[in-house]
């Protein structure tokens, strides 16, 4: 593997080693929640498509970026790109995204003295942190020229320098589907940091031509996040050094579980959380920690502390065009700390391939895709299903069928976890009440607890005044909005609770 950042103190190797103490076994992940790998999303130049266009993309998946910024050229029209302006780049990092130093002027820093490639990382550093209100902790080179002199300067006060990079786009890179899964693919096999690099979307070289393309690798890289960590330049890089750089004691006492983390690093520059993973008599948790927090104590009496739950489903899952982490699933997984795998697919059906319409596969088929490390495992789904039947009444007996299959290899393929089934509103159409008794009669038949969100939820999907305020437009009868969301966290934990 590549190495991708230079930190002071850093093992040249790190062993994954399972440490035991009675009856614990217990080892720091090599990523953030227990991921196979991991991607960082990086753009350069500071470009102004990076926020009409990435950022955007980004937000609705809910992933985050690292934008490399120039501080001279902030808000310039100049032949090569539009460039950001700084109010921009404060609106970005609000979302999440990390803005970081990539040289004051854009200079070959390898081809300075000493002198200017300090006065250029901190001209650009100082005027982030003004601007921003963060001073910058990595650092992409400009052209992505270094040397050891170079290197060696920037990483001063930083977490990590960008030293590697995977080239993405068309004009030069020609980037394309089957090039760009190929290497997320890599990555994922090999167990990898990958980190890409984009320029503009329409400006400068390596544009793209059909931007789509782009777009269409992102959901797919949102949709791997069961076995890829999507996280900024700066949390891999700090992730990585602490973990190389940590020690962990772990104990138990009646069902107290505690973790004594002991850190080499300085703590006012790295503060990513660790995830270890712990096992106590066979029974496995993902716990994320304070490297630097001393001695953490963790209630075991939880049942679904540090678990992973799984979500499959349509837009109800997905949450349409708003971040997934706005859901109310998500909301109740992260009260109890669970790992959460969101397999949500706008448009996406129980039983009726959509790809034609770029819905992608049935649910029925899709299932099998799932992690099989999963301790709860939800179906959100029929809204579709019930739509289809408008137009398709003769697809009532296909519909039966499947949800039948869909069920027992739900069943077949997750034989210790918690399964549960969740119905679509009561929505004042043809077909949702025929859906919903269908639901409840097939999730009977396998033995899987379904919530009825028909009759539970609250959801009044069929009073305007209701719609306007919980869902994401007025005419909506399948999105809530964030504060809709919100009426279902506990309504949602609690049957969690019961899985």
């Amino acid at each position: 593997m590549n190495r991708l950042f230079t930190v002071p103190g850093l093992l040249s190797l790190f062993i994954f080693s399972i440490c035991s103490c009675s009856n614990i076994d217990y080892e720091i992940c090599q990523y953030y929640e227990g991921r196979q790998a991991a991607v960082s999303l990086t753009f350069d130049d500071g470009i102004v498509d990076h926020y009409t266009q990435v950022a955007r993309q980004l937000d609705m998946l809910g992933m985050q970026g690292t934008f490399w910024v120039n501080g001279a050229f902030i808000y310039e029209q100049d032949d090569y790109a539009p460039r950001l302006s700084w109010d921009q780049c404060r609106e970005m990092a609000a979302s999440g995204h990390e803005i970081s130093n990539h040289g004051w002027s854009h200079l070959n820093l390898s081809q300075q003295d000493e002198e200017t490639i300090r006065r250029e990382i901190t001209l650009n550093d100082d005027a982030i942190e003004r601007e921003i209100g963060v001073r910058p902790i990595t650092l992409a080179f400009p052209f992505n020229a270094m040397n050891q002199k170079v290197i060696d300067i920037s990483m001063e006060g930083r977490v990590g320098v960008r030293t590697y990079q995977e080239p993405q786009g068309q004009a030069d890179s020609h980037s394309t589907p089957e090039s760009l899964m190929g290497w997320l693919r890599k990555v994922i096999d090999n167990g990898e940091w990958g980190v890409t690099m984009t320029h503009s979307i329409n400006y400068a070289y390596d544009r793209w031509d059909n931007p789509k393309v782009l777009w269409d690798f992102y959901k797919e890289v949102s949709m791997k996040r069961d076995s890829v960590w999507i996280g900024t330049f700066a949390q891999v890089a700090s992730y990585i050094a602490e973990r190389d750089n940590c020690t962990i004691k772990v104990s138990k006492s009646g069902n107290t579980l505690s973790i004594s983390p002991y850190c080499t690093l300085d703590p006012s520059l790295y503060h990513q959380p660790l995830t270890v993973k712990v096992t106590v008599n066979g029974d496995t948790r993902y716990i994320n920690i304070d490297p630097f927090g001393g001695k953490q104590t963790f209630d075991l009496s939880d049942k679904l502390f540090g678990k992973t739950i799984s979500i499959i489903g349509d837009s109800y899952v997905r949450n349409h065009l708003q971040p997934m982490q706005k859901t109310w699933h998500y909301k109740a997984a992260a009260r109890h700390s669970m790992r959460f795998n969101n397999y949500g697919i706008n448009g996406s059906s129980i039983a009726f391939d959509r790809s034609s319409e770029g819905f992608g596969k049935a649910m029925v088929e899709r299932y099998t895709e799932m992690s099989d490390e999963a301790d709860y495992v939800v179906v959100v789904a029929g809204h579709n299903d019930a739509y289809y039947l408008i137009s398709n009444p003769d697809s009532v007996t296909v519909l039966t069928e499947r949800m039948d299959l869909f069920c027992k290899g739900i069943k077949e393929k997750f034989p210790k976890a918690g399964i549960g089934f969740v119905t679509p509103w009561a929505v004042d159409m043809p077909n949702f009440p025929e859906v919903i008794d269908m639901i409840h009669s097939t999730c009977g038949k396998y033995g899987i607890k379904v919530l009825d969100a028909a009759f539970t939820s609250g959801i009044k999907v069929n009073d305007q005044e209701f719609r306007s305020k919980y869902f994401q437009w007025i005419n909506d009868n399948a999105h809530l909005n964030d504060a809709g969301h919100d009426l279902l966290v506990d309504w949602g934990e609690a049957f969690f609770k019961e899985l």
